[in-house]
């Protein structure tokens, strides 16, 4: 498959064709926000089996979402062909299952039987936490430890003795029942490696997102780049997993782990306009330990980052609603026609071109009922995307979807931030920034640094049009991250009386 002039190549910077074409070693490459990441990588692998240097099948790329997964081998595909099903492409989780098959009656445990037996194992410990937070701590735990059973049986995991107690029991139960849970699997897949028992070796290995890596996940990474060379993409702006035991730390570790690495960078934004970038690159840069150069803009100037300040979180959320009305060229009276895509595109953009970001599921609730009220299509986010400490203990509600019919997918996005994260769209508007919410009270440097990432990685999930909002109630301080943004790149309103909203007619 010798194709030195592959179309792969084509398009590509000089930085990105560097990391494209170089498989001689292991390399760290820092990919800033819409610096065409995903493009580099399929190119790297294209590259790869173009020059004859390995197998399909010795090719592992692994990505932190499924969702990721199946947009890298949508791509691959697209260059590759038939070549593309045998590359192993999938998460951590993924990979770890294809490593280390399960052998009956081994198992994975179900979520229902995982809170089970947290349950069953509290009786008696004198634990007062809930299943749910107990089984985010045992994950925390479990990612952070890759001799975690070994610190199991000695107690040393960081934890109260009523924990302790609760954690061991639910190891006996899985055990007794002959199940792993998914922290588990990569923990048996990092054993395997170190013992030398699997026989599936690869010659090339990616995995993207390193800046969210855990310790055991760096593990597998080291262990499997004994005998791979290791591609390691990624950038620390975005670390925002810590509460799933992320650390930033591990990405910038990586040339201690790999001490003969190039490390390269992908600076350029693709993606968003010229103020959008210097805004997110003025906020970013205040972080301290940052040794990647700032985000470069290819776009030219577009619209100045709309400042919006309300007195209420209704106020607020009716007053989004009114822009997005705007954007969209009008209401949504007409959603029974089918010519509506035509209609939305009369004015400058559509449904789905729009993303509403908070900081906690809690706070979407405003604007939900607001859209809800107006009749505008919308997606709520999912309870995944929180992280489980800013959960409440109880059971969460199933995730409310509003269906559209026929114009299913024309929704607006209302997610949270963290689950924002690899997504783009052309409109957002990132809701909630007050310094109660972001950073949020008592928040140590390390905290305030990776909110300053989440507010890092809203901003620049917008393409065209950004809107930062927040409210002015009872003297509540604005996010402290806004003042970074220079006042050149901004317009700002002052608070506005919304008008009182009529509801209008729902059709799905």
């Amino acid at each position: 498959m010798n194709q030195p002039n592959a179309r792969w190549l084509d398009g590509l910077s000089p930085a990105q064709k560097e990391v494209a074409t170089y498989a001689t070693g292991p390399q760290l490459v820092t990919a800033g926000p819409g610096s065409g990441k995903t493009k580099t990588l399929c190119a790297w692998i294209s590259e790869l089996l173009a020059q004859d240097l390995c197998r399909p099948k010795e090719i592992l790329a692994v990505t932190f979402t499924r969702r990721a997964a199946g947009e890298l081998r949508e791509r691959l595909s697209g260059l590759l062909g038939p070549l593309a099903d045998a590359l192993l492409i999938g998460t951590f989780h993924h990979f770890s299952l294809a490593l280390v098959p399960l052998v009956s009656p081994l198992r994975l445990a179900e979520e229902s039987e995982r809170l089970q037996f947290v349950e069953e194992a509290r009786v008696g410990s004198g634990c007062r936490k809930s299943p749910a937070s107990l089984l985010s701590l045992l994950s925390l735990r479990k990612g952070q430890h890759p001799d975690y059973p070994g610190r199991l049986a000695r107690g040393d995991l960081d934890v109260s003795p009523d924990e302790l107690v609760v954690f061991q029991r639910y190891a006996a139960l899985c055990a007794q029942h002959n199940v792993l849970d998914l922290d588990d699997l990569l923990l048996r897949a990092l054993a395997s490696l170190r013992s030398g028992l699997t026989s599936r070796l690869f010659r090339f290995v990616a995995v993207d997102e390193y800046q969210d890596v855990s310790a055991v996940q760096r593990a597998l990474t080291v262990e499997l780049g004994k005998t791979a060379t290791v591609l390691a993409i990624g950038d620390p702006d975005q670390a925002i997993y810590a509460f799933r035991g992320g650390e930033v730390r591990h990405f910038r570790d990586f040339v201690t782990d790999f001490p003969t690495a190039q490390v390269r960078y992908l600076c350029e934004n693709y993606r968003s306009t010229a103020e959008i970038v210097g805004a997110a690159s003025a906020v970013i840069v205040a972080n301290p330990g940052r040794t990647a150069p700032p985000p470069v803009p290819c776009r030219p100037a577009g619209g100045k980052i709309q400042l919006l300040r309300s007195p209420s979180l209704r106020s607020e959320a009716v007053r989004i609603v009114h822009e997005i009305e705007r954007l969209i060229g009008g209401s949504s009276l007409s959603l029974h026609d089918r010519r509506l895509t035509d209609l939305w595109r009369a004015g400058s953009y559509g449904f789905s071109d729009i993303a509403i970001l908070t900081r906690t599921i809690a706070r979407a609730d405003a604007v939900a009922e607001a859209l809800h009220t107006a009749g505008l299509p919308f997606s709520r986010p999912s309870k995944a995307q929180t992280p489980l400490s800013e959960l409440p203990d109880a059971s969460p509600p199933p995730n409310p979807v509003w269906e559209c019919d026929h114009l299913e997918d024309q929704r607006i996005a209302v997610l949270t931030l963290h689950g924002s994260k690899g997504l783009e769209f052309p409109v957002v508007f990132v809701v909630g920034l007050e310094a109660s919410v972001i950073p949020g009270p008592g928040r140590d440097d390390d905290q305030r640094e990776e909110e300053r990432r989440l507010f890092f990685v809203g901003m620049t999930r917008a393409k065209d049009h950004l809107y930062l909002s927040r409210i002015e109630a009872d003297g509540s301080a604005p996010c402290p991250f806004l003042s970074q943004v220079p006042a050149e790149l901004t317009e700002s309103e002052a608070p506005k009386k919304p008008k009182p909203q009529k509801p209008q007619l729902r059709l799905f």
